[in-house]
């Protein structure tokens, strides 16, 4: 048996030889897909093919979470995620809300017992939260029991982050106790119009291992070729829809084997 086989021994065609993924659990080549609360079926089935290239679930239905499901339903979605191994939080929108209603150590408290093992703390949405209280609510956030994701960036601003500036508040978030700093997708797509050479320069200084790019809505499929070719298979991503066809072309994308990225796999090998 060749090593590919090893590797995958229970794929179909695992005599023939593809760059291979890394093993869960993983530090980086993570995605992390967006649950807008698909039927609980369609869940389990859909896992059954995809688990494998799932690393956490953002559950992103914020109305849903807010104003429509009961505890048991969010109960039900988060456990059938845990038994596949992956982990799940709730979207930004929740927090911001929480936030702004003075109810952060409440809601906190709360996603332990709805099954969410972590949490998104974001200010794409709302003022910019000072560096001091930003530390305090991450802070927090762990001692709930709660794995920590932050975010750079605002969906509405009319300009990107400066470089300087991302970098600072990253390395805050994670010195604070952040598993890993999301870079807002409006943002990533401001860089890669005006100046993407700031999208290596922020990896560079933090790290590629602790960053998640949103790879959407915005910039599909362009911000992910650029996201590839230039910082590598590695990458961490979220905000893919996860029942959508994106989820199997960026994977496709990461092993060079996608149209959308010139079948670079099959090129390489034919200069052989």
């Amino acid at each position: 048996m060749n090593r590919r086989a090893k590797q995958h021994p229970k794929a179909a065609l695992d005599f023939l030889a593809i760059p291979p993924s890394k093993p869960k659990p993983r530090t980086s080549r993570w995605t992390v897909p967006s649950d807008k609360t698909i039927p609980l079926r369609y869940q389990e089935d859909l896992l059954g093919i995809y688990s494998d290239v799932i690393d956490r679930v953002k559950l992103s239905d914020h109305v849903g979470l807010m104003g429509r499901f009961p505890p048991a339903l969010v109960r039900k979605k988060n456990a059938i995620y845990r038994k596949r191994g992956i982990r799940t939080f709730p979207g930004g929108v929740p927090f911001e809300i929480a936030y702004l209603q003075n109810q952060v150590e409440r809601y906190f408290n709360a996603l332990p017992g709805l099954g969410f093992s972590g949490v998104e703390i974001s200010a794409d949405t709302i003022p910019p939260i000072p560096r001091k209280r930003r530390t305090e609510l991450i802070r927090m956030a762990r001692a709930a029991g709660l794995e920590v994701f932050t975010e750079v960036g605002e969906k509405l601003s009319g300009a990107a982050i400066k470089s300087q500036d991302a970098v600072t508040s990253i390395c805050g978030d994670l010195e604070a106790g952040a598993t890993k700093v999301v870079i807002e997708n409006n943002d990533l797509c401001h860089f890669l119009r005006s100046s993407p050479q700031t999208i290596a320069e922020i990896t560079r200084a933090v790290g590629l291992d602790r960053l998640i790019f949103e790879l959407g809505p915005g910039g599909w499929p362009d911000l992910a070729v650029w996201l590839l070719r230039e910082l590598g298979s590695d990458i961490n991503v979220e905000n893919i829809d996860i029942a959508s066809d994106r989820l199997m072309a960026f994977e496709a994308m990461r092993r060079g084997l996608s149209r959308l990225i010139d079948y670079e796999h099959l090129t390489a090998m034919a200069k052989r």
